[in-house]
């Protein structure tokens, strides 16, 4: 099979598709035009707008602990990846509560009167999987779904350099499978592709070893539209292409999956 039918592209998001997705069967799986053009316009720009964006900071594994780096992503929002390293009491826990409701509404105030993207990506998941899907739950309370995120051009070089993957330290939730979904609000003319390796997903406490691009084999290059839906395991290495010109803004969410459950969707 070339590595490319491991692809899989769609006008709009299928169940049929979900299942074949959670079954391996394809690598990605691409929703076209899945948000409108003009809610793109005007959601990447009220976010571009904004003055509240911070660091997004990836997690990595070094001698079985955590390490966060910045690969030149900001974001709206707080990741649950910041309490990774902390008591269930530490402000940053609190903060993350804190923050999901002004975050949420935030992110609906700039796409009105349109849906975002991340609502609607919720909606149509839980209306076309079997077993529905629910913003997922830890501590009893509700999570975060939905983070807006800003590559910088200038800066887009640090997330091609070395692959990442992402997974949630079992001690949270034990899933079976772990994807990204990622819908395209701005993308650069030429480069931000997405790279993906098709290789075994990693457990959670995988060490991304140096030079682990020199390692893999040959990647999976797409190149996303404004509007696009994008959904892959992310426990797979993947990296983003460096760019020029203007900034890449995206809404992304992880999506947890446990065999005869609902999809449990948070950031």
């Amino acid at each position: 099979m070339s590595l490319y039918k491991r692809i899989h592209i769609a006008n709009k998001l299928f169940s049929k598709d979900i299942n074949s997705l959670i079954k391996d069967e394809i690598l990605a799986l691409i929703v076209e035009k899945f948000y409108a053009h003009e809610s793109c316009i005007q959601l990447s720009s009220n976010i571009l707008k904004s003055k509240e964006s911070e660091k997004y900071m990836h997690e990595n594994i070094e001698n079985k602990e955590i390490v966060n780096y910045y690969f030149g992503v900001d974001r709206l929002g707080v990741p649950f990846n910041l309490t990774y390293n902390q008591s269930f009491e530490s402000e940053i826990v609190h903060k993350y509560y804190d923050q999901i409701l002004p975050s949420r509404e935030r992110l609906r105030k700039f796409a009105k009167p349109a849906v975002t993207s991340i609502d609607k990506l919720r909606l149509e998941l839980d209306e076309q999987y079997e077993y529905g899907a629910n913003v997922a739950h830890f501590q009893g309370k509700k999570m975060l779904t939905g983070i807006a995120r800003i590559a910088k051009a200038k800066l887009s070089y640090m997330s091609a350099e070395q692959p990442h993957f992402d997974a949630l330290p079992e001690k949270y939730f034990n899933l079976d499978k772990q994807f990204a979904a990622n819908i395209y609000l701005k993308v650069p003319h030429v480069g931000g592709e997405l790279e993906i390796w098709d290789v075994a997903p990693l457990p959670p406490l995988f060490n991304a070893p140096k030079k682990w691009r020199e390692q893999l084999p040959t990647s999976i290059k797409i190149t996303p539209k404004t509007g696009d839906l994008i959904i892959f395991n992310c426990r797979r290495p993947h990296a983003i292409g460096a760019f020029e010109g203007e900034d890449r803004i995206s809404e992304q969410t992880f999506i947890g999956y446990k065999s005869k459950q609902s999809l449990k969707l948070w950031n």
